[in-house]
């Protein structure tokens, strides 16, 4: 017998052996390149979105625009200054990440945002004496227009809600309540959200933000972003 079949035959195996190699290896890389998404308490984006064009103003009176937030991170809360509760426990626990950030070293290319869904009360001053207060780092900012309101808040997917109440102020304007939803949003130094981040649930039905599960996400969240490329 030949034994030109067997050498054939020796030379398709080792073929196959080296495609079936090939495609492990394949396999291999693709789930290193594309490592699953950490879990985190809220939701990543699939595909970054960039906001669409704005205009705000912020504490110190300076115009704000898309543009402006490129360069750096940017961790984006919002509420009202005269909140009598979320938005202050938010804001303090926001100070408390801030710190265990500056103390990591990690990641500080980061800005905290807090934008106010009640522009026609909380004025540029009000913010400047509030939001500072946290830290002095974090920037209040203020849409001038519902239209400016609605581009900024409709891009980042903010929910708000004012009712008209029937007392009046003395100087006889009508007051009402604000309420609103509760989530801080991530952007990233193109000034493209990348993720929302939700509060944790506590038994008695509150809900908070715990400075140090923020900060494993946040440094999580970067981590993975920075493997993706």
């Amino acid at each position: 017998m030949s034994a030109a079949p067997l050498i054939d035959r020796k030379l398709r195996y080792l073929q196959l052996i080296v495609v079936v190699l090939s495609v492990v290896f394949a396999a291999i890389v693709l789930n290193i390149q594309h490592k699953q998404a950490p879990e985190i308490n809220g939701a990543i984006l699939a595909e970054p979105q960039a906001l669409a064009a704005f205009e705000l103003r912020n504490h110190r009176g300076e115009l704000v625009h898309t543009a402006d937030l490129k360069g750096e991170w940017q961790l984006v809360s919002y509420g009202y200054t005269q909140c009598p509760d979320i938005c202050p426990t938010m804001l303090s626990s926001l100070a408390q990440f801030q710190k265990r950030l500056d103390k990591s070293g990690e990641y500080r290319d980061l800005r905290v945002l807090f934008y106010t869904i009640d522009p026609s009360r909380d004025t540029v001053d009000k913010l400047a004496n509030y939001v500072p207060w946290f830290d002095a780092r974090f920037i209040g900012l203020r849409a001038e227009s519902a239209d400016e309101a609605l581009i900024f808040e409709r891009s980042l997917g903010m929910s708000s809600f004012l009712a008209t109440v029937d007392e009046t102020d003395g100087a006889g304007t009508a007051e009402y309540d604000v309420a609103h939803g509760f989530r801080l949003y991530l952007l990233d130094d193109q000034a493209r959200l990348r993720a929302a981040l939700a509060p944790i649930s506590a038994r008695d039905g509150s809900k908070h933000y715990d400075p140090e599960s923020l900060f494993s996400d946040y440094i999580a969240l970067r981590e993975w972003f920075s493997q993706q490329g």
